[in-house]
């Protein structure tokens, strides 16, 4: 086995594994849906799914930056000797088309996810403001309570029965 097909094989077996990476992120980006949905949201799985999700992305770009570097050393290799390649190439379109299919699917969720999570946070502010509005008027009613009385002001007692 040449250089060359060395190559294509390290070309065809990472665009394999971005394949099987995009597909732990869509099904990370979907249970990130369901925990959204939820009338209470768990925020520490939430969380945990972003972490998860960046380890992921990272991991995508270590691909992409490999394959780019392999694909820039056989290019003119492949592009000369088709035929030798064919099989190979196909699989890695196909690889390629499924990416990109479930990259907009990926897109379209974190698109409604990103809409959900913004009415989360408006919700959550909402209920802080009030909570702290509440505090301020209860704060604000003892401190007139208490200073309704002072110790120079005389009590008027009736002492009829």
């Amino acid at each position: 086995m040449d250089d060359s097909s060395v190559y294509v094989t390290v070309l065809h077996d990472s665009l394999a594994r971005k394949v099987d990476i995009v597909k732990e992120i869509l099904e990370l980006t979907r249970e990130q849906k369901k925990i959204l949905s939820a009338p209470e949201m768990d925020a520490e799985k939430f969380d945990n799914i972003i972490e998860k999700k960046g380890v992921r992305i990272e991991e995508i770009l270590e691909i992409d930056k490999g394959f780019n570097s392999v694909f820039d050393r056989v290019k003119i290799e492949i592009q000369a000797n088709k035929e030798k390649y064919r099989t190979q190439i196909i699989e890695m379109q196909n690889y390629i088309r499924v990416i990109t299919d479930m990259s907009v699917e990926l897109e379209s969720l974190e698109q409604s996810n990103k809409l959900k999570f913004d009415e989360f946070v408006h919700k959550k502010r909402s209920e802080i403001k009030n909570f702290n509005i509440s505090n301020k008027t209860a704060a604000s009613y003892y401190q007139n309570m208490s200073n309704q009385h002072h110790s120079w002001q005389t009590y008027f007692l009736d002492k009829k029965k």
